[in-house]
């Protein structure tokens, strides 16, 4: 069945919008039998439907944020990748930020249709930022905390921890992967060369080693000798002052975040390989991130970005495996 992609004018209102997802969940057709059962150390995959993927493509602003080039060609992409994996796939184009919300909102809502799926699929792709998040009395005084958020074509922000989130408390799609795809940028690119993470030189000489973070709680690792085996230390248990501090993920159980700045094409192409028996969704990411790292740089001459890299990063806090049969 082809995907329709709807914009703005067709979806807005909520009423419109609930009209268009239920159209598409009374249309959905089961994927069929699986061809082997999913072992113990992985994700069932027996659900009647595969899921939902939604997908968010950007490309005309109001005002500030610059026209991005090649959004329906990644629609195309994207459109053409999830229906081979046999998701129902609804696609839109040009959303506001209230109307992202609202569709992610919705799309939370399909209790029903989630329970009978294997997993949940999220694309956006647009123009995005990191933004201070404001303090609060529990915060450290001298830490500094950034939230990354995509913006809708009004140029209003949508945090991506909210958008996660908005699926984690779904009841029916617990201990089911939730993956979300973010193709846009995290920073906001002044052209500065104060702007860009320059790396970091790390010491391989474990003698020439130093701590540069102080525990302020012992117990943030309650078993530091791996540390000190991968740093050639001798295990001291009664000094725990000396270990790197190690903090929580972002993301939630159950889900995968991959964060990308450059186009949807190069990266979902490494989806569309040939069906035999089962798709390894973290080697489909370590290929997209081996390929970026090599051959993909990017070329905006006589500016402070010539040559650098937009690598991918992806997080997850998956309990199994995961294959798409």
């Amino acid at each position: 069945m082809e995907t329709v992609t709807f914009t703005c004018s067709d979806v807005e209102t909520r009423e419109e919008l609930q009209a268009v997802v239920s159209r598409a969940i009374k249309s959905a057709v089961p994927k069929g039998k699986c061809s082997d059962s999913s072992g113990e150390t992985e994700y069932t995959c027996n659900n009647e439907f595969r899921g939902l993927a939604i997908l968010i493509c950007n490309e005309n602003f109001k005002e500030h944020n610059p026209l991005r080039r090649c959004c329906d060609d990644d629609l195309q992409l994207t459109k053409q990748t999830f229906s081979n994996l046999k998701f129902l796939v609804l696609a839109f184009k040009d959303l506001t930020g209230r109307q992202i919300d609202l569709v992610l909102d919705i799309a939370a809502g399909q209790e029903e249709f989630h329970l009978k799926s294997d997993c949940f699929v999220c694309v956006i792709a647009s123009h995005g930022n990191e933004r201070p998040r404001p303090a609060d009395d529990k915060q450290p005084p001298d830490l500094y905390f950034r939230d990354h958020c995509v913006y809708g074509i009004d140029n209003e922000p949508v945090a991506t921890k909210q958008i996660v989130k908005k699926f984690s408390e779904v009841s029916s799609l617990e201990n089911k992967p939730k993956l979300f795809f973010i193709q846009a940028c995290r920073i906001n690119p002044t052209g500065n060369i104060s702007s860009i993470d320059q790396g970091h030189t790390i010491s391989v000489d474990p003698s020439n080693f130093q701590d540069e973070l102080i525990l302020k709680n012992a117990d943030d690792i309650a078993e530091p000798s791996f540390l000190d085996k991968l740093l050639g230390r001798k295990n001291n248990a009664k000094d725990k002052t000396k270990i790197i501090r190690v903090l929580d993920p972002p993301c939630d159980d159950d889900c995968l975040i991959v964060y990308s700045s450059n186009s949807v094409d190069k990266h979902v192409k490494a989806l569309q390989i040939d069906m035999i028996n089962r798709i390894d969704i973290m080697n489909v990411l370590y290929e997209m991130t081996r390929y970026v790292a090599k051959r993909m740089e990017v070329n905006l001459k006589e500016t402070a970005y010539k040559k650098r890299k937009a690598a991918i990063v992806f997080e997850h806090c998956f309990h199994r495996e995961l294959y798409f049969k």
